[in-house]
């Protein structure tokens, strides 16, 4: 798995996954992990606009894997 280092290249990813939440794994690079939090902030209103909220994350060397379910 690739992580995504690139905004627009993680909201698209979510933009294109047809499947359910609980399928979707979003790997992120460390380096979108700013300190404002603008980059997440963004790819998590997109993930909030889906209907989906984040289950979690499992930290790798160098990138993050998110997971979601749908919202309750």
């Amino acid at each position: 798995m690739r992580p995504v280092t690139d905004v627009q290249e993680a909201i698209r990813s979510i933009q294109n996954f047809t499947g359910p939440p609980e399928e979707f794994e979003l790997s992120i690079s460390d380096s979108l992990q700013d300190a404002t939090g603008m980059s997440m902030a963004l790819i998590t209103d997109e993930v909030l606009s889906r209907g989906w909220e984040p289950t979690g994350c499992e930290l790798k060397d160098g990138y993050r894997i998110y997971r979601y379910k749908v919202m309750e």
